[in-house]
């Protein structure tokens, strides 16, 4: 045995050695790999996302903003679309104060979807079933003068919860006409 250690040269042991400690890493590294992808694969993102946006339709046409003119009562149809090609959360709210004679709110009818709460509603990606929801935005304004109602939208990834921003208000259900 001897014999045989001091014939090696050294340069052999060190490529042996090398080869071995490279073998090592590589199989820690795959192995970890490996493990993350198994864990986190339900909530896994992809590092290729991007941002988030959304789709505001009023009426069939783009806009965020609703305007009534005085005394009068006026219903809007919105849909609110993913043109993400994920699943992603969405909140729908309104911006600012109301004036004391205008009420803002939801009509629940067949056909039209329950407005999310605070912590968002999921549509499904771009081009599948889901991937829009459609409401009713009933404005009653009772004031002298007309009223805009400004309209937001907060989007995120669809596992976690959204908040809303500080002026935002969610939509109640409304059944006064006027």
């Amino acid at each position: 045995m001897k014999k045989i250690l001091l014939e090696t040269s050294f340069s052999k042991i060190y490529m042996i050695v090398m080869v071995i400690i490279t073998l090592l890493i590589l199989g820690g590294y795959f192995s970890y790999a490996m493990f993350t992808v198994s864990k986190e694969k339900s909530n896994a993102i992809s590092i290729v996302t991007g941002n988030l946006t959304y789709e505001l339709l009023i009426d069939g046409e783009e806009g965020n903003t609703l305007t009534v003119p005085s005394n009068t009562v006026k219903d809007f149809t919105i849909t609110l679309s993913n043109p993400n090609n994920r699943i992603a959360r969405f909140n729908f709210y309104y911006v600012g104060a109301l004036s004391s004679n205008t009420k803002v709110g939801y009509i629940a009818e067949d056909g039209t979807n329950t407005l999310p709460d605070e912590k968002g509603i999921n549509l499904e990606k771009e081009g599948t079933v889901g991937s829009s929801n459609t409401y009713i935005i009933r404005v009653i304004n009772n004031s002298g003068s007309s009223v805009t109602v400004n309209l937001g939208v907060s989007v995120g990834l669809d596992y976690n919860d959204l908040s809303l921003p500080d002026n935002g208000h969610l939509f109640e259900e409304i059944t006064y006409k006027g």
